[in-house]
């Protein structure tokens, strides 16, 4: 079973999003759930701070982005950013190809807890049964970068899941250059881009697990990048 990213399915990612952007802010993926429960945007969830912390930087209301695309729209024109995920769609395969034990999964790890572990993991078992998850990476990406306008890269997954030396933690090994670390080093390798190592998650997970400082340092960190340059 294939989970395509919300992007292919609402068209996000228009000319008139992307023309404007120097820079590109990268995240992993968001699926787009059939039963409902979907976001307006990259970062859209009301447990996500991108927007909260980029809203405090503009001394709005912390919640005034939330179900605001029309908003966002206009503060990413503004400063001239825009955003892409790295992965289009992932092919959710099981043992027997057994579609209650794939749907649960689905839904379980994609859809609710949507963790990063699970995305690029290869192999996993799930209620004893051998799940195969196989990404598809958005090559859009590349031919964005190759039109010569995005001048600077930032990614929102976190230093624990590709490191400040661009090493990304789950290896793909067999996949090499198809795979996360070959996909990472394609990215970097395009000209006349600066991609940022340094990164911050904002996921409701990161900002409540990584203590009182992380927010501010959040804030501090999309400032310099989206504001500040």
């Amino acid at each position: 079973m294939i989970v395509r990213h919300m992007a292919l399915e609402n068209e996000w990612n228009t000319n008139e999003n992307l023309q404007n952007a120097q820079k590109l802010i990268l995240g992993s993926f968001n699926p787009y759930n059939i039963n409902g429960d979907n976001t307006d945007y990259y970062y859209g969830r009301c447990t996500n701070y991108f927007w909260k912390a980029f809203a405090e930087l503009n001394n709005l209301n912390p919640n005034i982005f939330f179900n605001n695309l029309d908003l966002k729209l206009e503060y990413m024109y503004r400063y001239r950013f825009c955003f892409m995920d790295l992965i289009d769609s992932i092919e959710i395969q099981c043992q027997g190809n057994n579609e209650l034990i794939i749907n649960n999964f689905i839904n379980q790890k994609i859809h609710a807890e949507f963790s990063d572990q699970v995305l690029f993991t290869t192999r996993t078992l799930f209620e004893n049964n051998e799940i195969t998850i196989t990404r598809t990476y958005n090559q859009g990406i590349i031919n964005l970068i190759q039109q010569g306008v995005i001048q600077r890269v930032i990614h929102t997954m976190g230093n624990n899941t590709i490191g400040i030396d661009f090493r990304t933690k789950w290896q793909e090994n067999r996949l090499g250059a198809n795979g996360f670390q070959g996909f990472i080093n394609q990215i970097r390798n395009q000209n006349n881009i600066n991609f940022i190592s340094h990164s911050y998650s904002p996921s409701g997970r990161a900002v409540k697990r990584a203590g009182p400082n992380y927010f501010n340092n959040l804030k501090h960190w999309l400032h310099y990048n989206l504001i500040h340059v």
